[in-house]
């Protein structure tokens, strides 16, 4: 299992704000089709089983309270 667990900051199932920098502390949507229905508000420095390294989506709405941005992958 801990070969598949990583970094949300590290993911590409992670969407956050077209401006914001790929940080601990930056917050986003977790954007993983079987996570979607939840509407998960990640930092960058959280992290499950279901990473798949690449870079992560952005959209706007992505950091909102709760987010309101539609998945862009």
């Amino acid at each position: 299992m801990a070969d598949k667990w990583g970094l949300c900051k590290s993911c590409q199932w992670w969407q956050i704000e077209p401006t914001a920098k790929i940080e601990d502390a930056t917050m986003g949507l977790c954007i993983d089709e079987n996570l979607q229905p939840y509407r998960l508000l990640v930092s960058g420095n959280s992290g499950c089983n279901r990473f798949i390294k690449g870079t992560p989506a952005k959209a706007e709405g992505s950091s909102s309270q709760p987010p309101t941005a539609e998945p862009t992958r």
